[in-house]
């Protein structure tokens, strides 16, 4: 829903944050500043998440977790998996 919002109203959101998105196409702009946390057993269909190229030409920031699974970004994760996910959401929000 935030990347769908994030496209139909940019100019309504300064930031977004993606939380391991599957389907819906990130946006491939500057403005709203994209972030996007995934997990490392889903990964998104063709197309969703921007190239290597595309995301420094955007500024955008996708982070890998590595050490959790989509199942696991929510309140199902252990503490130091939410702990990980709230460092790196206090970060893009204070970036």
């Amino acid at each position: 829903m935030t990347v769908l919002f994030a496209q139909k109203y940019p100019d309504l959101v300064d930031k977004i944050i993606s939380l391991d998105n599957r389907r819906m196409k990130i946006p491939r702009t500057i403005h709203p500043k994209i972030y996007s946390l995934r997990s490392m057993d889903q990964p998104a269909d063709e197309g969703v998440l921007p190239t290597i190229e595309e995301q420094q030409k955007f500024e955008m920031t996708i982070i890998k977790l590595n050490n959790t699974i989509h199942n696991d970004m929510n309140d199902n994760g252990s503490r130091k998996q939410k702990r990980e996910i709230n460092n790196y959401i206090l970060s893009f929000l204070n970036n």
